[in-house]
């Protein structure tokens, strides 16, 4: 997935957001560039590629931790940008994401910075006015409203110095007197007077007092019965990131397991038939994009004896998923940017707007039904898959796979002069579809000279 990834950033030509190429960093300048694109959109900056798409890789990944460092101590206000490294075509590059800022304009050491067609540079009078009424219109969501009944003695100092700690240890926070209060307060979370409902979503000990829509309802439902029977339910009440850790230990007690055989190995393995990973990736998603603005609404789990159903209120922004299970390329759209924020410092959140894509690809790699995304009432529903999917392919896909090994790549041409009775184009095009659909190959390139590479 990592590879492809990056593949499909540089294969696509109308993405929602900038994809910059590096191919020397300079840690100054990357950093300049992350300020232009978070007081813009956002976007993507792959370094070891240079500005013709071809992978020089990276020889000092030292540079890794030396951009996190500089993001850290040096961009202000605290940004959400994922530095890490990925592997493509054989080679190790770094891909950097940013999210376009919530708390705009953003500055790099007490400048600010704009993309001016190619070239970046401190913004004029008016763009940087433009900016700064900008900020306005991003800061009026659910999460920056005061909470009226809560107050600092409602939070929870242990949990937010976990939190902290996991911070400075990982290097997306740099070391503070006032410690995570002053991260919270630089996210406008919460000042001297007032405790905004994205700190009490994300750190209130007693939830249930301030937002009792901090919900997570669990049913576990008998097999053969209708939607309206359930054998046990449970409602889970508390901040997210208590929910989040309770959901999963509910996974971990209560859903079954399924023994299988490593290819090649005689050792009988254990694992759960729902991935802990993927369900983590889901829990997260549903948790920090949800729409906390209707105190009666709650994230709801039906757990059927083939699928799960994890259901968020809030529609699926458009343009991301096509036919309930293709993922488009798109980047990360957030409900919720500052709580985002802080789920990004725990480390909750680490390949922000490719979460959908993970768990497609996860499942995919287990041989599984694809996992479907639906959107109706304002809800959203992300059903995953227990069965595998069953591969039906034709005799001429068998003969071709049966010639061909992992990593051999063929155009359409190549397919059709493959067999002695040769397919028209269009059959050939469908018999390609269909090795794609199931992951069999991946596209390379587009246009008259696109191939296709075996998986």
């Amino acid at each position: 997935m990592d590879k492809s990834f990056v593949e499909m950033l540089l294969s696509q030509k109308h993405l929602p957001s900038p994809v910059e190429c590096v191919s020397n960093p300079n840690t100054e300048k990357i950093a300049k560039s992350i300020c232009a694109l978070l007081n813009a959109q956002g976007g993507w900056v792959i370094i070891g590629v240079d500005d013709k798409h071809n992978c020089v890789g990276v020889e000092d990944l030292g540079i890794e931790k030396e951009i996190q460092s500089e993001i850290t101590h040096n961009i202000f206000p605290m940004p959400l940008v994922y530095v890490q490294k990925e592997s493509y075509k054989g080679k190790t590059v770094i891909l950097i994401t940013v999210i376009k800022g919530s708390l705009p304009p953003y500055s790099y050491k007490n400048k600010y910075y704009i993309s001016k067609g190619d070239v970046v540079a401190p913004p004029s009078s008016d763009e940087l006015s433009r900016l700064m009424r900008d900020a306005f219109s991003v800061r009026s969501g659910w999460e920056s409203i005061a909470n009226l009944y809560a107050d600092k003695a409602s939070l929870n100092e242990d949990l937010m110095n976990k939190i902290y700690q996991q911070g400075i240890l990982s290097g997306r926070l740099a070391e503070s007197n006032n410690r995570l209060y002053s991260i919270l307060s630089e996210l406008q979370l919460l000042n001297s007077y007032e405790i905004k409902n994205g700190a009490v979503a994300l750190f209130a000990k007693d939830i249930k007092h301030y937002l009792p829509q901090c919900r997570v309802r669990i049913q576990l439902m008998s097999k053969g019965k209708t939607a309206n029977q359930f054998d046990d339910s449970i409602t889970l009440e508390g901040n997210i990131f208590m929910l989040l850790n309770e959901t999963i230990a509910y996974f971990r007690e209560r859903l079954p397991k399924q023994s299988f055989f490593l290819e090649g190995k005689t050792t009988r393995m254990d694992d759960y038939i729902y991935p802990l990973d993927v369900l983590d990736e889901a829990i997260s998603n549903a948790l920090i994009h949800r729409d906390y603005s209707d105190s009666l609404d709650e994230v709801t789990i039906f757990i059927f004896a083939d699928k799960i159903e994890i259901t968020n209120p809030g529609r699926l922004p458009e343009k991301l998923v096509k036919s309930k299970n293709e993922i488009l390329p798109h980047g990360s759209v957030l409900r919720n940017p500052l709580m985002a924020e802080m789920f990004y410092i725990a480390g909750e959140m680490e390949k922000t707007g490719r979460g959908m894509a993970l768990i497609s690809s996860r499942m995919r790699e287990l041989g599984k039904k694809l996992p479907e995304w639906t959107s109706s009432n304002n809800r959203t529903t992300l059903t995953i898959f227990s069965k595998s999917e069953k591969l039906t392919l034709n005799e001429r896909i068998e003969q071709f796979l049966g010639s061909h090994s992992k990593g051999d790549i063929f155009s359409k041409v190549e397919y059709i002069d493959f067999f002695e009775k040769q397919p028209s184009k269009i059959t050939a095009q469908n018999d390609i579809l269909s090795m794609l659909g199931y992951g069999i190959c991946e596209k390379i390139g587009n246009g008259p000279s696109t191939k296709y590479r075996i998986n």
